[in-house]
């Protein structure tokens, strides 16, 4: 009864002075808000990298030729080396802690399906493509090593390729593309992966890696030898012993300098992974500050509330109230008041949440920990700010509260 007479005083108090309350209450609310939105923006940055690392692997590894260097008297010159050859895919392949290669040659090409024509990458590469990249197919089959053996005109369509060709309900499975204007045969068409480190994994064609060095591109040389290692926990130890092989087969030209690189996509990953945590951390850190400013707001309106209703606090107090009875009214109204600004907060954030993804397409996720530590916090708030101007109202006398009126 006296919990429900003090709820009562409370409510009638603050909504005597809406403007104040509102003020107040809007100080949490932006602090939580700004807290739902950054944490959201974070948790979809990590979930987002995770993905990525999911679809690629925690085991590869990639070996690709360097860039050649420029020189001032050839400004003409670009690309890469062209040394990374067959014989180094073979020779990786053979490393005990390799379990499986593919090697690869790419390039931008147009792919041309009746009047309809697209730009996509051309990756011609070996049948353990899938396996080491973890591609499945969707439809058709992937290519094999009979295929890759006689150099047949086969090609497997990434899935927005096939999509943007062949925009009718039949399906491209023996269906005929043109690439540089020498007719394939469609066979397959990849499972969409969407969107990773190396580009839009959905917008490629993948053909035998014979037929793309000799009736595409005309090259002898590779520019990729994806690589992965036995085990997850295994890959900084392969990543060693090929820069061993390649060392050994590719001496360093005279600048000391090797003609190759090894990416590792984890550890890519990774540094991504640590960038989106550490930016929510500082995110949470600023709005954490905002929620600090918020309860001194609450803290200020609280000390001026005191002030103002010191006649009722004597009132009270004459009529019975004890000094924790007052303590706890204004402890309770604080509270009250945090409280609100964090559903209003909530309520805030998500929709804003909601509305940022929908403008930018950046990924979000519901932020259940920063939720739970954002009203763990606007409880703190209320009761931690709102304690001082409580124990200065419980700490009137009776006497001097009736005089002042």
């Amino acid at each position: 009864m006296r919990l429900r007479r003090t709820v009562t005083l409370s409510l009638r108090a603050l909504f005597s002075h809406k403007v104040r309350t509102v003020l107040a209450v809007s100080s949490i609310c932006i602090g939580v808000a700004a807290v739902v939105i950054t944490s959201a923006l974070g948790a979809g940055a990590e979930r987002s990298v995770t993905r990525s690392i999911e679809r690629i692997g925690t085991n590869l590894l990639v070996v690709r030729p360097v860039a050649v260097q420029r020189f001032a008297g050839r400004r003409e010159l670009k690309g890469t080396v062209t040394t990374l050859r067959a014989e180094d895919y073979r020779a990786i392949a053979e490393l005990p802690l390799v379990s499986n290669a593919a090697a690869a040659i790419e390039g931008a090409v147009r792919v041309k399906s009746g009047a309809t024509s697209t730009m996509t990458t051309l990756r011609g590469t070996t049948p353990a493509f899938p396996a080491v990249r973890r591609f499945s197919v969707a439809s058709g089959r992937f290519f094999d090593a009979d295929d890759d053996r006689l150099s047949r005109r086969v090609v497997v369509l990434g899935s927005r390729v096939a999509t943007t060709l062949f925009d009718d309900d039949a399906p491209p499975i023996g269906r005929e593309v043109r690439i540089r204007g020498i007719p394939f045969d469609v066979i397959g068409v990849l499972a969409p992966k969407g969107v990773v480190a190396d580009g839009d994994e959905d917008n490629q064609v993948v053909v035998p890696i014979r037929t793309a060095l000799r009736r595409v591109f005309n090259a002898d040389w590779l520019n990729a030898v994806f690589v992965s290692a036995s085990d997850a926990r295994a890959t900084r130890a392969t990543e060693t012993q090929l820069v061993e092989l390649l060392g050994w087969r590719h001496r360093p030209g005279r600048d000391g300098q090797p003609d190759f690189e090894i990416q590792n996509t984890t550890r890519f990953f990774s540094l991504q992974k640590q960038a989106a945590e550490s930016l929510s951390r500082l995110s949470a850190g600023i709005a954490g500050i905002s929620l600090v400013v918020g309860g001194v707001g609450i803290m200020g309106l609280m000390l001026l509330s005191v002030k103002e209703r010191t006649s009722e606090i004597g009132l009270r107090r004459a009529v019975g109230a004890t000094p924790r009875d007052v303590l706890v009214q204004f402890l309770l109204e604080a509270s009250v008041l945090a409280l609100g600004g964090w559903v209003f907060g909530i309520l805030l954030g998500g929709t804003g949440a909601a509305a940022l993804k929908a403008i930018t397409q950046w990924e979000i996720a519901a932020p259940a920990e920063s939720i739970a530590a954002s009203f763990g916090m606007a409880v703190i708030i209320g009761v931690g700010f709102g304690s001082i101007p409580a124990r200065k109202a419980s700490a009137i006398p009776p006497v001097q509260a009736l005089v002042s009126r």
